[in-house]
């Protein structure tokens, strides 16, 4: 059970988060230069344990966030994000020169997209563990082969893009309990064309052991968020202990 994608965005928050143990901390999503993202409102609650947000993709850089994880001793993904290809390549080879994250995730399914990214970029000779983060906007069917080809994972999923006028864009990313149901049935999607070979992490709703179960007869591992700000992040500590016994 990891740390998922978004909350701690700029790297300030590794240390603390990693005094709970979780079993990966996924920081970013990174962007190659400084982006300040949406204007304020840009997050709301959902009732139930549910959230929505419309963070615009904001970030200090990927040499600031590297920089705040220097000598940290524990398991880091680093999550990237662009609008080009040239901005998935050029934080490869960042990461790959400075840092060597454990796994980096290509974030290709950012509500900020807006349908921008369908399929894989055309990155050739990483050289770091890659997973493919998915969500609604992509075209599953073509990202799995993908993925299959060049041997990376997949993260499954990202946010439901919904209409909420609370927020400055008037639309943003459902997280949470809401996302729990259809975040299952893109899993079960996910694992049927990809095979048992293709490692696949999920993230989406997760706050019972119980879930914590269904998912992992599908998926190698798990990432939460939004239980993390409804509970704590003491929520990882119970749910790693819940999924140490189930294999």
């Amino acid at each position: 059970m990891g740390v998922a994608a978004g909350l701690d965005k700029s790297g300030l928050y590794a240390r603390f988060l990693s005094s709970f143990c979780p079993g990966f901390l996924v920081v970013g999503s990174t962007l190659p230069r400084a982006r300040r993202g949406n204007k304020p409102p840009r997050v709301a609650r959902v009732w139930p344990y549910s959230m929505v947000n419309a963070m615009g993709l904001n970030s200090p850089g990927i040499a600031r966030v590297v920089s705040r994880l220097s000598g940290l001793d524990y398991p880091i993904f680093i999550s990237v994000a662009g609008f080009s290809v040239s901005d998935f390549a050029a934080q490869l080879a960042y990461l790959e020169r400075y840092f060597r994250p454990d796994a980096v995730e290509l974030n290709i399914s950012s509500p900020t997209y807006r349908g921008f990214w369908r399929d894989v970029p055309t990155l050739g000779g990483a050289r770091l563990p890659v997973f493919v983060k998915v969500g609604p906007s992509v075209d599953l069917r073509l990202v799995v082969r993908h993925v299959r080809e060049v041997g990376w994972g997949l993260v499954v999923t990202n946010t439901l893009p919904v209409d909420d006028r609370r927020l400055s864009t008037g639309r943003g990313g459902l997280s949470g309990l809401l996302l729990y149901r259809y975040g299952v049935k893109l899993l079960e999607r996910a694992r049927r064309l990809a095979g048992g070979e293709v490692p696949i992490i999920y993230s989406g709703g997760l706050y019972t052991c119980a879930q914590l179960r269904e998912v992992l007869k599908l998926a190698d591992a798990a990432e939460v968020l939004t239980s993390i700000l409804y509970y704590t992040p003491y929520i990882l500590t119970l749910l790693n202990r819940c999924g140490g016994t189930l294999r």
